[in-house]
C-alpha cells in the first residue's frame, strides 16, 4: 500500500489567537458535516474531510506511463487557535482494469485513486518527491492552497497578525511493510520545502497523516524561531530594538511545542527517531533560551535605565 500526502503549514491571519468555539466555527466548512477537536494538551481542531475528483497522471521516477482516477481527501487543521494547516492524502491502489469506470464507483472509495498502468509503488513513491512535477500530474499542493486560502479568508479572522512569517510546505509518503519497524526520513529541500518518507505496518499506515500533520506543526514553528532569531540578531546589530517581535515569539509560539501530544501512541517512537537527528526538541530549546536572554537582559536595562 502506498498513500501521498502534503501539508501546507502557515500562521492563522488573526491578532490573537482564537478561542476553541471560534476554532471551530472557523472550520465547519461544510454544512451538516461534524468538526473534531480535542482540547488538551492543546486544542487541534479539524475540519470535516472534502472529496476532490482527480483524473491525471501518476508521477514516475524512472518515468512510466500511468494514469490515476479517484478522489483526494482533503481537510484543515487549526492547532492551539493559532496555526492554521491544510492537508491532503491519497491512497493508491493498483488495479486490473485499463478503463475508466462511471465516477459513482470512484465516489465510494473515499481519498483512494487507483492507478491504471504499468507503475510500482517505489516508482510512484520516488515520482511525488521528486523537486519538479511532472506537468499534469497529480498535485496535491494544488488542493491544500485551495483548502488553506479558504480558510485564512473566512469572515471570523480579522486579518492582522504580530509576527511576519512564511508557509512551509511538507509533501510525505508512507508505504507498508509489516516485517520492518516503523522508520522516518526527513529531508529539508529548501527553506520552505520538506518531504518525509514513512514505512508503518498496515495497522499504523492510517495514522500516517496525523504523524505527518504533527511534523509540519513542528517544523514550522523550529523554522519560523529560527528566521525570529535571524531578524533580532539583524536589529541588534543594527542599533533597533527587536523586543517586540521577541515578546510576540515568546508569547505566542513557545507554549506550541509538544512533539507527538496528538500522535496515537504506536507513531511516538518516530519523533523519538527525529530527536536523534536532527534532534528537534534540543535545538528548539537552544533557540528558546536565546530569545528568553535577550528578553530578559533588555528588560532589566530597562528597568535599570528607569531606575537611575
Amino acid at each position: 500500500m502506498v498513500i501521498l500526502g502534503e501539508v501546507r503549514t502557515s500562521l492563522l491571519h488573526n491578532s490573537l489567537p482564537l478561542p476553541a468555539k471560534a476554532v471551530v466555527d472557523l472550520l465547519s466548512l461544510r454544512p451538516g458535516r461534524q468538526v473534531a477537536a480535542t482540547e488538551r494538551p492543546i486544542n487541534r481542531t479539524l475540519s470535516a474531510d472534502s472529496l476532490v475528483g482527480v483524473d491525471c497522471v501518476v508521477a514516475s521516477e524512472p518515468r512510466t506511463r500511468a494514469r490515476g482516477i479517484g478522489t483526494v481527501a482533503s481537510r484543515a487543521v487549526v492547532v492551539g487557535g493559532l496555526v492554521a494547516q491544510a492537508s491532503s492524502r491519497a491512497r493508491l491502489e493498483w488495479t486490473a482494469h485499463t478503463e475508466r469506470k462511471p465516477w459513482a464507483h470512484y465516489a465510494r472509495h473515499r481519498g483512494t485513486v487507483e492507478v491504471l498502468g504499468k507503475l510500482s509503488p517505489e516508482q510512484a513513491v520516488a515520482g511525488f518527491l521528486m523537486p519538479v512535477a511532472r506537468p499534469e500530474s497529480l498535485d496535491l499542493g494544488a488542493i491544500c492552497q485551495r483548502t488553506l486560502t479558504l480558510v485564512q479568508g473566512r469572515p471570523q479572522l480579522d486579518h492582522v497578525t504580530k509576527l511576519r512569517t512564511r508557509p512551509t510546505t511538507l509533501r510525505w509518503t508512507a508505504v507498508t511493510d509489516d516485517d520492518a519497524p516503523p522508520s522516518v526520513h526527513l529531508r529539508i529541500e529548501d527553506e520552505t520545502n520538506r518531504t518525509v518518507r514513512l514505512v508503518l505496518p498496515s495497522a499504523l499506515v492510517d495514522e500516517a497523516a496525523r504523524f505527518c500533520e504533527d511534523l509540519a506543526v513542528h517544523d514550522w514553528l523550529y523554522t519560523t524561531l529560527g528566521r525570529i532569531v535571524e531578524q533580532a540578531e539583524r536589529d541588534i546589530a543594527r542599533g533597533a530594538d527587536p523586543m517586540e517581535v521577541l515578546g510576540a515569539a515568546l508569547s505566542l509560539l513557545v507554549r506550541m511545542w509538544m512533539p507527538g501530544a496528538h500522535v496515537p501512541p504506536a507513531l511516538r517512537e518516530l519523533w523519538q527517531q527525529l530527536e536523534t537527528t536532527p534532534g528537534f526538541t534540543w535545538s528548539w530549546g537552544q533557540q528558546v533560551a536565546w530569545v528568553r536572554d535577550q528578553v530578559a537582559m533588555r528588560t532589566l536595562t530597562a528597568w535599570q535605565d528607569a531606575r537611575a
